[in-house]
């Protein structure tokens, strides 16, 4: 249920240390990212957690900013439950693989409890560093046969967890974070909703267009530190949640 009083009295005595030196180019740069966004959410956090029923979302740390809050959906409020997996491409969830996100996903999915609502919100990995580069090396023709490659390992994956988890899964875009990777998540995005248009047992939570401004760009009234989106962007994503069963 997460235990937060703490951190607002660790966070003052950190960032003394934290400030004066460039951690961000030692061999700890990613706990420092890690711990510079669970700071700056921090800030717009409100305690205590409220009692309400439990939509779980697994994720790479894009699952930190939407942890812990709540959406009202259909008269129900919900409080989303982070399950977070670390550097989890969904290229590592095919069946060959043995790579240890693999490993941190199926341990992190066995917290969830059987029949329970979960978002997926996985793929900003793929699409920032892994499909161009695959692409590059020759594995693929071309991006599209990437990132169907791609889609086709996630949906597997997914429908394995609802037969034999149970699991009610919706699927969250990826975000469009940074500028330089937009081109290959809106790519990625219209094929992923797409392809769960045909599928029965996985929903796409719909809201993509709703995070881009009018030039088909980010907006920054969703941002929060250049990285991952501001915990605002919860009003898209419960303007487009399905009938949940609480």
């Amino acid at each position: 249920s997460g235990c937060f009083a703490p951190l607002y009295e660790l966070v003052p005595l950190i960032e003394p240390a934290r400030r004066v030196r460039e951690l961000h180019l030692t061999l700890i740069r990613n706990e420092n990212a890690y711990y510079c966004c669970v700071a700056q959410l921090m800030a717009c956090m409100a305690l205590p957690l409220p009692t309400a029923p439990v939509i779980y979302l697994a994720g790479d740390s894009h699952s930190l900013s939407p942890g812990w809050r709540t959406v009202q959906s259909r008269g129900q409020r919900f409080l989303i439950s982070p399950v977070l997996v670390t550097g989890l491409k969904v290229w590592h969830l095919r069946d060959e693989s043995d790579f240890f996100p693999k490993a941190n996903f199926h341990a992190a999915v066995k917290s969830i409890p059987d029949g329970a609502n979960v978002i997926f919100a996985f793929g900003e990995i793929d699409c920032r560093e892994g499909l161009l580069v695959a692409v590059e090396r020759g594995r693929y023709t071309d991006l599209q046969e990437g990132i169907e490659t791609v889609i086709q390992i996630y949906v597997s994956s997914m429908r394995e967890l609802v037969k034999r988890r149970k699991f009610k899964i919706l699927v969250h875009p990826v975000p469009p974070v940074l500028p330089q990777t937009q081109a290959t998540v809106s790519k990625f995005n219209a094929a992923l909703k797409a392809r769960l248009e045909r599928e029965d047992m996985l929903y796409y939570l719909d809201f993509y267009d709703g995070l881009l401004t009018e030039d088909g760009s980010f907006n920054s009234a969703y941002a929060l530190d250049g990285t991952h989106m501001h915990p605002s962007y919860l009003e898209l994503l419960a303007d487009v949640l399905p009938p949940l069963e609480a």
